[in-house]
């Protein structure tokens, strides 16, 4: 009785808050892996719904595909979620891994992803997180050699795509959660891989916290408090930075290089973390901090050096840091277009379409979200263009300009950043170019009998 009088109390309050100006939330979504932690979690959103069936609730399963045993789990996921009279949806995903990328990393990260599609302003998502998951994630911050951001470990409330993210069990024990499950008859699923002390969170948690535990009975009541404790010191120095952090931002999202050079080293350290935080991208050790600004910042200004830790990517443009999520390279990339017909760019891209000036006004409400618009004219009877997204061996005449020269040699003039040309679609006839997509046309097709449209894809 007394965990779901917790957690009741602790749900009610973030879904009708009292506090002025802010929206109450209309959608609980739970992140149920089948786990005890999970399935705990999921009885006592049924319950919470029984009492507020005015609210929405979802349970979202994400399905790795990592054991033999995952079709399984999901449909005990989908069975379980069925007797609690909760909706079910599952999310099947592919892992993103390579060089420096754990497993355990890539799922999380594709986890998230695939959660983030059910989350709106009016959700909040739950995770099953508990106290023992909180010491796990301190002593692995603590062995990376974390400040008290990292040591503030997993909070229990935090913004979560367009909405929230909330762990209401965090101060619970796994023992207490245990005991619930029994005493409600609950069922739940074994991971076989949480077994693999190869991992190490798994490593933690057989080996590590019960020798703590044995010693320090309270060790996750004061591992959890210690948390809080780096957390408020974090939150702390946000509010005295961010006024400076402000400063040095653009409106494109991008850090002013010399306002950091007048930082002291630690205020500077803070406030790219700030940073990375506010645009959405997770944080880097210390030693890949200092990589990001001894290699990318303080390169040589005619350089153009690209740091990468996981899925994050920070470059330098223009005496300004920069940060976005990796992207595929297109450079070899070479695509026929037949140009009656849309052509959709790889990995997310977006579409090219090339508009006859009598179809224009057909087609014009559709484009509203294009961030591409061109004139240009083609040949009479031109059927197929080539398009590439590399600019070498491309000979450029813009139309607005005397003399032509290289393509690859413009693009620089024109402050395109080095991670961003091996993005942008190059029309081209024989070696010579028609357009640059969002750049230039051409000389040889100036003109207006097509409209050139680039719609990109929403990120």
């Amino acid at each position: 009785m007394m965990l779901y009088s917790r957690f009741s109390q602790r749900l009610i309050a973030e879904m009708t808050p009292e506090q002025p100006g802010v929206v109450a939330l209309q959608q609980c979504v739970l992140a149920l892996s089948g786990g005890l932690d999970s399935r705990v979690l999921l009885h006592l959103l049924a319950r919470f719904k029984q009492e507020h069936p005015h609210f929405d609730y979802v349970a979202v399963h994400v399905h790795h595909g990592l054991s033999h045993n995952a079709d399984t789990w999901l449909e005990q996921c989908q069975t379980w979620s069925s007797l609690e009279g909760i909706e079910f949806v599952a999310e099947r995903v592919q892992l993103a891994l390579g060089p420096r990328i754990s497993i355990e990393q890539a799922a999380r990260e594709a986890r998230y992803q695939a959660l983030k599609k059910h989350i709106t302003s009016r959700s909040l998502l739950l995770t099953a997180h508990h106290q023992g998951d909180q010491l796990e994630t301190f002593l692995l911050a603590l062995k990376r050699g974390s400040g008290p951001k990292g040591l503030s470990s997993m909070a229990r409330k935090m913004a979560f795509g367009d909405g929230q993210l909330l762990r209401p069990l965090l101060d619970i024990s796994r023992e207490e959660m245990q005991e619930y499950a029994h005493q409600h008859q609950l069922s739940w699923v074994e991971d076989e891989s949480n077994q693999d002390t190869r991992f190490e969170r798994n490593f933690i948690r057989h080996d590590i916290a019960p020798l703590l535990k044995q010693r320090w009975p309270n060790i996750e009541k004061a591992v959890t408090r210690s948390a809080a404790l780096c957390a408020q010191q974090e939150a702390l120095l946000k509010e005295l930075l961010y006024e400076r952090y402000q400063q040095m931002l653009s409106p494109e999202g991008a850090l002013d290089i010399q306002l950091l050079k007048l930082q002291s080293e630690a205020a500077r350290g803070a406030i790219l973390r700030l940073w990375l935080q506010e645009q959405g991208f997770p944080m880097p050790s210390e030693k890949q901090l200092a990589h990001i600004w001894q290699d990318v910042a303080l390169a040589q200004p005619d350089a153009a050096p690209i740091f990468c830790y996981g899925q994050t990517e920070i470059g330098r443009h223009q005496h300004q840091l920069w940060v976005f999520a990796k992207r595929s390279d297109h450079s070899e990339l070479v695509l026929q277009w037949e140009i009656t017909q849309p052509l959709l760019l790889p990995n997310n891209l977006g579409t090219l379409y090339l508009i006859s000036v009598e179809s224009w006004s057909d087609f014009k409400l559709q484009t509203l979200a294009a961030k591409s618009v061109q004139t240009l004219s083609l040949p009479p009877n031109t059927q197929q263009l080539t398009v590439t997204f590399s600019a070498t061996g491309i000979h450029a005449h813009p139309e607005n300009r005397a003399h032509g020269r290289a393509l690859k040699k413009l693009l620089p003039e024109w402050s395109v950043p080095t991670w961003q040309r091996n993005q942008i679609p190059f029309l081209v006839a024989g070696n010579e170019l028609v357009a640059a997509v969002g750049l230039c046309v051409g000389r040889d097709y100036s003109g207006a009998n097509h409209q050139l449209v680039w719609l990109k894809n929403a990120v």
